[in-house]
């Protein structure tokens, strides 16, 4: 009796084994079959703007940065410039010229 009994717990251990692997195997081929991402498309944009301190550039480089998509970002309040790197397929030019705007600055596509 107690050779049955380990018998059918050893033949019922190695079905749940093969279930296991089955479900695995389906796994890895659902995730193999998954879309691959987008490849991201890098582009810089430069801004003519009326800042005018340091000020003014601290505050587009706490806000802009943040926008969706932005990459890099450089301000210069010497050439009154601000230099945008960032993904296009998550944003585009005129959103960010938007994004500087609402701050209260212009914006000029340079």
């Amino acid at each position: 009796m107690k050779r049955i009994f380990v018998s059918l717990m050893v033949a019922t251990l190695a079905i749940a084994g093969q279930a296991v692997m089955s479900n695995d195997a389906s796994a890895a081929e659902m995730t193999s079959v998954a879309p691959r991402k987008q490849k991201a498309e890098i582009k810089t944009v430069t801004f003519s703007s009326d800042i005018h301190c340091e000020n003014c550039a601290k505050k587009v480089r706490e806000n802009i940065s943040f926008e969706k998509g932005v990459k890099g970002l450089e301000v210069s309040v010497a050439d009154k410039t601000i230099r945008i790197t960032y993904d296009a397929s998550k944003t585009d030019v005129e959103k960010l010229s938007a994004a500087v705007r609402k701050l209260g600055y212009s914006a000029k596509q340079i």
